[in-house]
């Protein structure tokens, strides 16, 4: 008997089975006092700009009057502007009134276009592995999804076009640069071509870019929307957020789209949450138009550069032969994969004891059946160069409990 019909309810047919975040069920763990946490995708808590978000909102409390009625469904008119501005300044031109408009974060905006766009009976594609909070915002319209494999180069643009023809999807999903949980990045051709498989099947091409901002090595490569042209750019739409460059609290996003999808995403909106609070996209507005958005996102490039590194160094040192990995250029996480019989999932129990926690690589494939046992998503983001060599050596020595058959007081559900 399933668990919504024991309960008395009947649910609609995606909430029967309530999702529980494999993320966030290390929380316990990785909040553990002592103990060196890889597993969360956060941004550094002792970098946020707290002078700059001080002053802004001090500015903004001198005419806080103006600012405590319910904003405009699309987000406030000086907002708009400065998020098309920073949209401009990575290559993608859009007019702030009918193509941009503001979100409670990436997170909403990706959900609202689902909602527009789909509904049972229609397919979507994401990419495996990839952010379990993206394939539920897509799983709850009730649409078919499914999966094309991706990896430390990104999404398998022929997977795809195979899978395009075979499904003819009405949105495929994708996040282009420093992907989570593979910090992949795909270079200038694949990016080309997923444009254009976008417009010759016409399907609604989201790109989700959370960490583009934060690229600390190599040249940056345009947006998807940025490359699309002419026709092109009626089946490209573009996602972002302030929550890895200025604070996740501020739930702060936006989205640029076609006018039409837009303007319904707009509608949608208005059902979830009327808009989103007037007062902080003033701060934030404020906060980029005081120039120190600018300031600041070099300050967080380089400090995840030195944490990036300090990582590659100890993962090369401290478990050289035992772990392939790719040294990422920017975002916030590391794909690595254990090399011998051990696997993630094993060895996670005595990680944990060690006073170490990372996510094993099952967490991000919605089909156990095509997960990397042997992968794990480092994140480096949180922790200064000397915690991270220390997290590194407690690895290995998790690794070393692991292989000798040592007992271990930790036990994980499946």
């Amino acid at each position: 008997m399933s668990s919504h019909s024991v309960s008395g309810y009947s649910f609609a047919a995606p909430f029967q089975i309530p999702a529980i975040s494999p993320i966030r069920s290390l929380a316990p763990y990785a909040n553990r006092p002592g103990t060196i946490s890889m597993s969360g995708g956060y941004p550094a808590t002792e970098l946020f700009d707290v002078d700059g978000l001080n002053a802004a909102a001090a500015k903004v409390g001198a005419r806080l009057a103006s600012c405590l009625q319910y904003s405009n469904i699309d987000g406030q008119a000086g907002l708009r502007m400065q998020l098309a501005r920073l949209s401009a300044e990575r290559g993608i031109r859009c007019d702030p009134d009918t193509e941009l408009a503001v979100t409670g974060g990436s997170q909403q905006s990706l959900a609202l276009l689902g909602r527009v766009m789909l509904q049972p009976g229609d397919a979507a594609i994401i990419e495996s592995p990839g952010f379990p909070n993206s394939r539920q915002a897509l799983h709850y319209t009730g649409a078919t999804l499914h999966t094309v494999p991706s990896g430390p180069d990104g999404v398998d643009v022929d997977a795809l076009a195979l899978l395009v023809e075979r499904v003819r999807p009405k949105l495929v999903s994708v996040v282009a640069t420093f992907s989570n949980p593979c910090g992949a990045t795909l270079n200038l051709e694949r990016r080309r071509r997923l444009v254009e498989l976008a417009a010759r099947y016409r399907f609604l091409l989201v790109e989700d870019d959370p960490y583009g901002e934060l690229r600390f090595e190599g040249e940056p490569i345009p947006p998807l929307l940025a490359l699309a042209e002419g026709e092109q750019r009626k089946w490209v739409a573009y996602i972002a957020s302030m929550s890895k460059t200025m604070a996740p609290a501020l739930r702060m996003g936006w989205l640029i789209a076609p006018a039409e999808i837009r303007r319904r995403c707009v509608g949608a909106k208005a059902a979830d949450d009327m808009a989103s609070s007037a007062w902080i996209q003033e701060i934030v507005a404020q906060y980029i138009e005081d120039g120190r958005y600018h300031e600041h996102v070099p300050r967080i490039r380089a400090a995840y550069a030195a944490r990036a590194d300090a990582l590659a160094r100890a993962l090369a040192e401290e478990m050289g032969g035992h772990v392939d990995f790719r040294k990422p250029q920017g975002g916030m996480f590391c794909w690595a994969r254990l090399t011998g019989d051990i696997d993630s999932t094993r060895l996670l129990p005595y990680a944990i004891e060690h006073e170490v926690v990372y996510v094993p690589g099952k967490a991000f494939y919605s089909d156990p059946a095509q997960a990397d046992m042997q992968a794990m998503r480092l994140s480096f983001a949180t922790m200064n160069e000397a915690q991270i060599r220390t997290g590194i050596v407690r690895l290995r020595q998790a690794l070393q409990a692991c292989a000798a058959g040592e007992s271990v007081s930790i036990t994980l559900a499946d």
